[in-house]
């Protein structure tokens, strides 16, 4: 949490997957309060209107190149990180890819390495790389999914089983310099990968995913909800 404890006026927040759909919707967010954000994508090109939103919200911004899949990139991609801000406040693991899905044991299984690879190893790596920036009493999400475990989901229901094992374990770990690590599962909300993994739905009958960044704000300002999050159930009695 930055100095003031009330607000995320220029705290450093770092965004994986921050170029389109739950991601951008968070670093779109953040930037209306303020902070400086450290947004990533495979492409940096693609974060163009996010950096642009930045820029009129007056906030600043640094892009950074980051594929998950690759040990160097995950690397460089810190090593970036490292000389833009001398901390993190904040960080949310939101990039993922789908995957092959379907049964698993018809699944091709370098297409499954690689997904588990973007979904768990290799953020696994980031979050290790980045363990002496991230500051004591920081907030640190987890974007995971109700498809965690569930069969018929692939490599993507692996990756979240994954990461969920990974916040229970680096919120008791980190729990000593105060670190909240919490996992948020949006839901369905109206996105790409959405639309892919469910091609027959009407995507006017999942909301935003803007309407599901309220328990991300929330622990990065401060808040600390337990391991895991239902964004659809934040705020209600």
């Amino acid at each position: 949490m930055n100095p003031d404890g009330a607000t995320l006026d220029g705290a450093r927040v770092l965004v994986t997957g921050a170029s389109r759909g739950y991601g951008a919707a968070i670093a779109r967010a953040l930037s209306a309060q303020g902070a400086h954000l450290v947004l990533t994508a495979t492409d940096p090109a693609h974060l163009g209107r996010i950096a642009q939103q930045c820029a009129d919200d007056g906030s600043p911004c640094n892009l950074v190149a980051l594929d998950l899949a690759d040990p160097a990139s995950i690397d460089a991609a810190a090593d970036e990180v490292a000389r833009a801000v001398p901390r993190l406040e904040g960080v949310v693991m939101n990039a993922g890819v789908l995957g092959p899905m379907g049964p698993l044991d018809a699944a091709d299984p370098d297409a499954i390495a690689r997904a588990i690879d973007v979904d768990f190893t290799g953020q696994v790596r980031l979050l290790q790389r980045l363990s002496p920036l991230i500051a004591d009493r920081a907030g640190v999400v987890l974007v995971t999914s109700g498809a965690a475990g569930r069969a018929g989901y692939g490599a993507y229901a692996l990756g979240k089983a994954g990461l969920q094992a990974l916040g229970l374990m680096l919120r008791e770990e980190w729990a000593p310099r105060g670190i909240r690590v919490v996992s948020v599962n949006p839901g369905p909300v109206r996105t790409d990968m959405r639309a892919e993994a469910h091609p027959g739905e009407d995507p006017a009958t999942v909301p935003p995913p803007a309407e599901r960044v309220a328990p991300v704000i929330a622990v990065l300002e401060g808040a600390d909800p337990g391991p895991l999050v239902q964004a659809s159930e934040w705020g209600l009695a």
